[in-house]
């Protein structure tokens, strides 16, 4: 009986600090950013590795698929979240073997992307669908992998501008 006493104390005088944790700094937010899309960007090259496909591929519709101008620099975090909402979009109507994890990456580079918005004072507006994109995918989800293909490609060049421009964000 007196374990569970002299347990049931030292949980009492470890709780509370971890209940008054410090909030996490904006470098932190962004730091966690780059390194989440670092590592995104290395599963996905990993992927297309896999799956190459002929570069003469021609379909109509991709233009729905955010390909970023990488001489421009990044718009905003209202941007930044709506490309990654697509590009999630996007992956859930993929079923190419290993999307999942990418798929979870980019989740969590959503939610930290909302945290740094919060932290700046940004709103954020709420992701709608896209009516055309759906139809897109839903019309040539036979083509899942060169669609697949195409979508990573632009991801992760996406990802690669986002690494590099974060540092110099300051606009929502």
């Amino acid at each position: 009986m007196s374990c569970w006493i002299a347990l049931l104390c030292c949980s009492l005088l470890v709780l509370p600090p971890t209940g008054n944790s410090v909030p996490l700094t904006v470098d932190t937010m962004k730091s966690n950013v780059k390194l989440m899309a670092q590592t995104t960007v290395i599963r996905i090259q990993k992927l297309m590795d896999e799956f190459r496909i002929s570069p003469n591929m021609v379909f109509r519709g991709l233009e729905l698929i955010p390909d970023i101008a990488l001489d421009k620099p990044a718009e905003g975090l209202a941007s930044i979240a709506q490309n990654l909402h697509t590009f999630q979009v996007i992956l859930l109507h993929l079923p190419m073997d290993g999307m999942s994890q990418i798929r979870s990456d980019i989740d969590s580079l959503q939610s930290i992307v909302r945290l740094l918005a919060a932290s700046f004072g940004c709103p954020l507006p709420k992701p709608g669908s896209d009516g055309r994109l759906d139809t897109f995918l839903k019309t040539n989800s036979p083509f899942h992998v060169t669609i697949g293909n195409v979508a990573l490609d632009r991801l992760q060049k996406f990802l690669n501008k986002l690494i590099k421009n974060l540092d110099q964000l300051k606009t929502c």
